[in-house]
């Protein structure tokens, strides 16, 4: 007999991703273009600058679950149960608040027996997964709350997450930087092509879908509990780009 497991959707709940990592965006060539509206003869340079800043992380988020394999679907559904309310009582107990805790998927599959031939021979057994996502403020303690977590039941981990949860002062360090940027580089152009500067035309700020990138990848233990699960947090960077046009005045 060959077992395949069968999925059979159950309840899903989709959840969009807090933080979005947005690739690098390229920068924009000089360019000498007519303005609208300002003459035929209008010259102008246009450069883009960026700022980066980097920020120590103050929250984390981490997604664990319960995977649990039985002979029948009750059974199969009373363990995942007992399993994942104890793994809500130990989130409980380190301090968390209920809105700061949200299930991101539930599923049951069947496992079926399967012929050379691929024809269904029958049920051999159920797969229930369920899977919660908790936030918490506790970066120091992070490594003993998956440890706690694992002891209460959870046997899967799908990620781990940092962030900032107030980014806004290093969006305008960032912001400022990015203008500095684009500045001397404008004032570089200018030395070389022997010309001068004149008032800026317009300014716009590139953003990010999702907002600036304020987020960072865990990196733990390969055997949770064993010893102390080891997080380490590093560091985020917040980025921001302008592109600014020049008037070229001689």
């Amino acid at each position: 007999m060959i077992r395949r497991l069968q999925s059979v959707a159950v309840a899903s709940v989709a959840v969009f991703a807090l933080l979005v990592t947005a690739a690098p965006l390229s920068s924009h060539a000089q360019e000498a273009t007519p303005v609208p509206g300002g003459g035929s003869d209008q010259r102008t340079i246009t450069v883009s600058g960026r700022g980066t800043v980097t920020i120590t992380p103050d929250s984390a988020s981490v997604v664990v679950g319960v995977d649990v394999t039985g002979d029948t679907l009750v059974q199969t559904l009373e363990d995942a149960a007992a399993r994942m309310t104890a793994v809500l009582e130990t989130v409980e107990a380190a301090g968390i608040p209920a809105d700061q805790v949200q299930t991101v998927n539930y599923s049951i599959n069947i496992i079926n027996d399967w012929d050379d031939q691929g024809r269904i021979q029958g049920v051999s057994g159920y797969q229930v997964s369920n899977q919660v996502q908790i936030m918490t403020t506790d970066i120091d303690g992070l490594g003993d709350l998956i440890d706690d977590l694992v002891q209460s039941g959870a046997n899967t981990l799908y990620s781990i997450n940092f962030f900032s949860s107030d980014a806004t002062e290093a969006l305008s360090q960032a912001r400022a930087l990015a203008v500095t940027d684009a500045n001397a580089k404008a004032q570089e152009l200018a030395v070389a092509a022997d010309v001068e500067l004149g008032e800026i035309i317009s300014i716009v700020e590139i953003s990010f879908s999702g907002g600036p990138i304020v987020r960072a990848e865990a990196m733990m233990a390969d055997q949770a509990g064993a010893a102390g699960t080891p997080i380490e947090s590093g560091s985020l960077q917040v980025s921001i780009d302008v592109t600014i046009t020049w008037s070229i005045s001689s």
